[in-house]
């Protein structure tokens, strides 16, 4: 299977902001992190709403990549549990359930040629009858790409 860091090294932050860092008035944060990471918070969110956030992983590196995805993060009592996530990989979708309910194997996402990217977008949601409850107290999951030689 090759190193964890492999030839095909990604580059997530060229100079570039490779996530939306601001939280703005949605209540909704992905961050990124030094360690081909991202963290997604969810500190407010009105019933009926519905909030994406993107990252975009790219190959810097001369050889083609085999890219893995996986999160790290408990369910949430956050809206009585109610919170609900759809992760999409380039319009296809990985997840789609409840909040930090993905599994905690890391998922084979494909690989990235040299140059290439993939673009990975987290949809937020709460139903229309969901309470307003727990609200300001965050639910956050984490998620990691991992890559090697494919």
């Amino acid at each position: 299977m090759g190193s964890v860091v492999g030839a095909g090294v990604l580059a997530m932050v060229l100079g570039v902001p490779w996530t939306s860092a601001s939280e703005g008035s949605s209540g909704i944060r992905l961050l990124a992190d030094d360690n081909q990471g991202a963290t997604l918070t969810i500190s407010k969110i009105e019933p009926g709403a519905s909030v994406s956030r993107s990252v975009t992983i790219r190959n810097s590196g001369g050889l083609a990549s085999k890219l893995f995805f996986s999160e790290s993060g408990d369910p949430s009592p956050f809206a009585d549990g109610e919170l609900h996530l759809v992760i999409d990989q380039d319009g296809t979708t990985l997840f789609d359930g409840d909040f930090a309910a993905m599994s905690d194997q890391a998922q084979d996402v494909g690989t990235l040629e040299p140059g290439g990217s993939s673009t990975f977008t987290f949809t937020v949601s709460l139903p229309d009858d969901a309470p307003f409850a727990n609200q300001g107290e965050p639910a956050t999951a984490s998620y990691t790409w991992v890559n090697s030689e494919p």
